[in-house]
């Protein structure tokens, strides 16, 4: 496992288990997260579709492969793109007013309203998954390359 179990690890742990997370509650009701994702108003309809069949399983994936430090600077840049879009679509929506009732972080569980709360904690997520990728690119770079993405 990359970084010996040090604490250089835990960003990448922390991420992991909140994209698992994230993913695990989007998957299970993926037609009721197609609704979640309609509320943003951004896409046409069959762009709805295509997030809700895609991102719950891109979140697995990628937080799958953080936990278990599988190719370690690519999962982490995936996270890291995962939160930059997430940061883009909450800055739009809250831009344009558009209420939306359930952020749909969990998919349709746990459901909360999109405000400035959301916007933080996706700048958080996003934040530790930037610190992740760094740690990850350092850790690859010590070792001479053995972790390459």
């Amino acid at each position: 496992m990359p970084f010996g179990g040090s604490s250089a690890r835990l960003p990448s742990l922390f991420v992991g288990g909140v994209l698992v997370s994230t993913g695990i509650g989007k998957a299970f009701d993926l037609p009721g997260f197609v609704d979640v994702v309609a509320a943003y108003e951004l896409l046409p309809t069959w762009g709805n579709r295509g997030v809700t069949f895609t991102l719950p399983f891109v979140e697995l994936a990628t937080g799958l492969a953080l936990l278990v430090g599988f190719r370690l600077r690519l999962a982490a840049a995936s996270a890291v793109a995962i939160h930059a879009m997430l940061v883009g679509v909450v800055v739009t929506t809250l831009l344009r007013g558009v209420p939306v009732e359930n952020c749909g972080c969990f998919g349709v569980f746990l459901a909360r309203p999109l405000g400035i709360q959301t916007l933080v904690e996706d700048l958080v997520m996003l934040a530790l998954s930037v610190l992740a990728w760094h740690l990850a690119s350092n850790a690859a770079t010590s070792l001479g390359g053995a972790e390459a993405a």
